[in-house]
């Protein structure tokens, strides 16, 4: 059998000829290669239009009595009649143009050019940029313990017994009849019984992959998919490999690499090796390629890894998405050389396009959920950014919720040892535990911020008010002295009255300045009662402004610094609070999908308390949802520990286990959630 290679559109295709004859005709889905027959897509050449055949160590070139006829140079060649080919020869069949050129040392070719000739030099150039511009990496895929080996390099072509053309496949696909006849004289043929049969049996298994791959949005899913289908109809394929592209740093990474059957013992191959020249042509020309005999072809031999496969047939497809090359799907045997036939090729090229939608939608869920996940984090960013304090927060909060559903779902004993969660509802969790506070928006800036009990401004009016008690005790010892200079007689001893007053004066000043040092402690927020004591005493201390009585501390002052927890008065505490009710007015505006549309109501309830003493809706018991109790011990334990603040020191672990202990106690958290949280430490943070 003598080696053709073609060239068509600057690009190389060896063919292998049985019996030295090639054919040239009309393909019924665009440029194809079968077998000893080479289809181009131009409505001008006849089905069976020409042949190619070999005599001693010359080739003849015979028209097969077309309708336009077969040309060669100027002159147009009898029908049926042999016409001797010279190297340079220019063939014209239709609109197609083929240069017939003839190696000195090589197995002699047939140059092909669609619609126009090329100026010298194109094929090697065309060649040449082909190769720079196909390069691909292999990366790691998601297959483990797999070892990638490329078996021949870019400058070889592989030895392809057929090839059609996907991209034009999936815009023009085949009617019931050519989908089951031969690509060669199938004009006129009736389509027998078994080939309607194998037609209803290739349109059963499309279905079902359509159903199969429709709705699934897990990528495991779909590939473990994939690959029952792909066994499914195809009986004769031993292995299946399925190998994404990207294209902007042309990266192939495998998915699949797995033989039809598997089990707990290593089997089969753990070596995925792959065709350059295969994939190149695959990738870069979005052509499906039939090898009936990968094993017989010489740069496979060179590959003693790939002499260990035994393959036999390969079938190489595109996955092919709106004219974009995601991937290439590989199937092949060990058995029988020509275990794929023609139509085989075209089921799979089908079932690729089906498996590239799958994997774009696949993407785009992705790429959705990629956006969405950076909308939250932004969103989070942004409500802790004004609050620098609390930075991290929503974070922690979201990690320790998860450690700790985790945790529950593991349980196997106890209150909780029949609740189990899925991968949905955890990220369900996680999105309400990231977006807790985010109400906090509505909240301004100076009470979210809140650091002493008093604003700063607060207590430099107490400061300026205790400077001008002192001016006025020193304005009322001054008229004492004159007074009693004016009154005085000479027997009156000035200088002993002038001392004391000045003792009074001064011991007056030391009680002001106690009390505006009381005044600072009590400012600070505390959780202990006895730290604000003689407050009352500062409240009652009048002195006077000529006829006026002037209090050292306000009444709201004093209320202020009578607080015994906290910093918040109880109307910032209202607005702090009410950021909770923000939080689950902003999140029910988010369409969210059905796997997702708890989010709201679990971040809504995430500071209610089982007793009912918590807010804003005062929840009790079974109406607080599970995973809002669990983001309660989770918040509560973060805002113990978390640094210190203006209004808190942090408290170690045990500190803040300890209060979490006296609240579950207390009627208020879940005792077993507790118990599982502390058991399980899921307070502890990853590294």
């Amino acid at each position: 059998m003598a080696n053709i290679l073609i060239y068509k559109d600057n690009k190389e295709f060896p063919v292998r000829v049985p019996d030295n004859d090639l054919y040239l005709g009309r393909g019924s889905y665009g440029f194809e290669i079968v077998g000893n027959f080479v289809g181009f897509d131009d409505p001008q050449i006849s089905r069976r239009h020409a042949r190619i055949l070999r005599q001693n160590d010359r080739y003849l070139l015979q028209d097969l009595n077309s309708t336009n006829g077969t040309v060669v140079g100027d002159q147009h060649i009898h029908p049926g009649s042999f016409h001797p080919l010279k190297d340079g020869d220019q063939i014209r069949l239709g609109r197609t143009e083929i240069r017939f050129s003839e190696a000195a040392e090589e197995a002699h070719s047939v140059a092909l050019r669609h619609h126009s000739r090329p100026a010298a030099g194109a094929d090697t150039a065309a060649r040449e940029e082909t190769s720079h511009n196909s390069d691909f990496e292999l990366v790691e895929g998601e297959v483990p313990g797999l070892e990638i080996q490329v078996v021949d390099s870019g400058d070889n072509a592989p030895n392809v017994s057929m090839m059609i053309d996907a991209s034009r496949l999936l815009h023009h696909p085949p009617t019931a009849r050519t989908a089951v006849t031969s690509g060669g004289e199938g004009e006129g043929e009736e389509v027998s019984e078994s080939a309607q049969r194998e037609l209803i049996r290739r349109l059963n298994a499309m279905t079902r992959v359509s159903i199969s791959l429709g709705a699934i949005k897990d990528a495991n899913v779909l590939w473990a998919r994939i690959a029952e289908c792909i066994f499914d109809i195809f009986e004769q394929a031993d292995y299946l490999n399925v190998l994404l592209y990207t294209a902007a740093d042309h990266r192939l990474k495998p998915v699949i690499s797995r033989p039809r059957k598997l089990s707990g013992k290593k089997q089969g191959r753990n070596t995925l090796s792959i065709s350059y020249s295969i994939v190149n042509d695959v990738i870069r020309n979005k052509h499906s390629l039939l090898l009936m005999d990968a094993g017989g072809d010489t740069r496979f031999k060179a590959q003693e890894s790939v002499l260990a496969l035994e393959l036999r047939s390969v079938m190489c497809a595109p996955l092919l998405h709106d004219d974009q090359v995601l991937g290439l799907i590989q199937v092949d045997t060990r058995k029988a050389r020509n275990s794929f036939n023609r139509e085989d090729l075209h089921i799979l090229t089908a079932i690729a396009t089906q498996i590239a939608i799958s994997v774009k939608n696949n993407q785009l869920f992705e790429d959705i959920e990629k956006l969405f996940e950076g909308f939250v984090t932004a969103s989070v960013q942004v409500i802790e950014s004004r609050d620098p304090v609390t930075a991290g927060h929503s974070f922690r909060v979201a990690e320790f919720t998860q450690n700790l559903v985790c945790a529950v779902d593991r349980c196997d004993s106890g209150e909780h040892s029949k609740t189990r969660f899925d991968s949905r509802q955890l990220r369900e969790i996680r999105y309400a535990a990231l977006l807790h506070d985010f109400g906090k928006i509505g909240v301004r800036e100076n009470v979210l911020t809140k650091g002493d009990k008093l604003y700063p401004h607060e207590v430099e009016l107490i400061k300026q008010r205790f400077r001008f008690a002192e001016a006025c005790l020193e304005r009322d010892n001054y008229r004492k002295l004159i007074t009693l200079w004016e009154d005085a007689t000479r027997s009156t001893d000035m200088e002993e009255v002038r001392a004391r007053l000045a003792r009074e004066l001064a011991n007056e000043k030391q009680r002001l300045r106690r009390f505006f040092e009381q005044v600072l402690e009590a400012n600070k927020p505390t959780i202990m009662p006895d730290q604000i004591s003689g407050l009352d005493e500062i409240a009652q201390y009048v002195f006077r402004d000529g006829e006026n009585a002037v209090s050292l501390i306000t009444p709201f002052e004093f209320s202020t610094l009578s607080l015994a927890k906290g910093s918040l008065n109880p109307e910032e505490r209202l607005e702090i609070e009410s950021h909770v009710s923000h939080t689950y007015a902003f999140l029910k505006l988010i369409p969210w999908t059905d796997d997702l549309g708890m989010v709201p109501d679990i971040a809504y309830a995430h500071h209610e308390k089982l007793d009912g003493s918590g807010y804003p809706r005062k929840l009790s018991g079974q109406d607080i949802p599970l995973p809002s109790r669990i983001m309660t011990i989770a918040d509560i334990y973060d805002a113990l520990t978390s640094a210190d603040r203006p209004y808190k020191k942090s408290l170690p672990a045990d500190k803040a286990l300890d209060i979490l202990d006296l609240e579950a106690r207390a009627g208020k958290i879940d005792v077993a959630l507790f118990e599982i949280f502390r058991e399980a430490r899921a307070f502890e943070l990853s590294a």
